[in-house]
């Protein structure tokens, strides 16, 4: 299986190896490469003639950690893309992004996005927090207060959500008997108004049980610590931005109005219907945004 080696880890790849203009993809917290993969929008992509390269995130899918110290900071995942792209001896190459892959990215091209051709964000935001009463227009020409007494550890939310249960299959099984009082319905809130529930689930299940729910929670731990949006620096991202969020995405819409704000070349498209899980809940839709944002430029 092809590996990225790094000091503290092995990051795994899926790479298509196609002649065309690549494509690295980053998947969300408690996913990995297959969330682009089993949904079948890296294979469309692909088949359009890209080459797509789906990497697994530290702590997630086949990623294996390596040493006293994973790196699960978003600063070491935002350096695994260049590593990756100089592994495979990428000089320019499109992101294509989730929610907690996506803010790696973002990170990433706020120091780097000469290298990238473009960046399709999905669902997530530029801070590992993200606080809607931080992304308003007033928050776009000065620093949030690092001291604020409202803000909630995401960190311990993520992993003491992990450790309530014994394996992804009783959490979906508890999240599809009480959603009203369980702490992930908002990432799951459209499946069941979905056209095909019972896929999304199974589909949702598929690609999370091919985590390891220990190293998840350690990754949580340190990956969610900053809800600064850093607008000044998104102001940097020198490429095309195809921002897309779920109409019903419950933490991300505010963030992605800000990104698209912020950042120069940026378009915003609100998912009429869609939650969190927009990959999932519309592939066909995703990939049809993707083709027209990467056929466009």
């Amino acid at each position: 299986m092809p590996y990225l080696k790094r000091s503290d880890a092995s990051v795994f790849f899926d790479d298509t190896g196609g002649r065309g203009a690549p494509i690295v993809t980053l998947h969300g917290f408690i996913e990995n490469g297959s969330y682009w993969g089993r949904t079948g929008v890296s294979g469309a992509l692909a088949d359009a003639g890209y080459r797509v390269i789906d990497m697994d995130m530290r702590g997630h899918g086949r990623s294996v950690p390596e040493g006293a110290n994973p790196g699960y900071s978003i600063e070491s995942v935002a350096a695994d893309i260049g590593a990756l792209a100089d592994l495979l001896g990428l000089q320019r190459f499109h992101l294509l992004t989730h929610a907690t892959g996506g803010m790696a990215a973002l990170r990433y091209a706020m120091d780097h996005s000469e290298r990238l051709l473009s960046i399709t964000s999905s669902d997530t935001s530029s801070a590992t927090i993200p606080l809607e009463k931080y992304c308003g227009p007033e928050w776009d020409e000065q620093p949030v207060p690092m001291d604020d007494p409202d803000i909630l550890s995401v960190a311990e939310f993520n992993a003491g959500n992990l450790a309530a249960f014994p394996n992804f299959a009783e959490m979906f099984r508890r999240l599809r008997e009480d959603p009203a009082n369980h702490p992930l319905a908002p990432f799951y809130n459209r499946f069941e108004s979905n056209a095909d529930p019972e896929r999304c689930w199974r589909w949702a299940l598929e690609i999370q049980s091919l985590n390891n729910p220990v190293l998840c929670s350690a990754f949580a731990r340190s990956y969610y610590a900053d809800h600064d949006p850093r607008t000044a620096a998104l102001r940097r991202i020198g490429c095309p931005n195809l921002v897309i969020v779920g109409e019903h995405d419950f933490y991300m819409v505010k963030p992605a109005e800000q990104l698209a704000r912020c950042i120069p070349q940026a378009e915003l498209v609100v998912m009429e219907g869609l939650g969190h899980m927009t990959a999932i809940e519309a592939p066909e839709r995703i990939t049809e945004l993707a083709l027209r944002f990467l056929r466009s430029l």
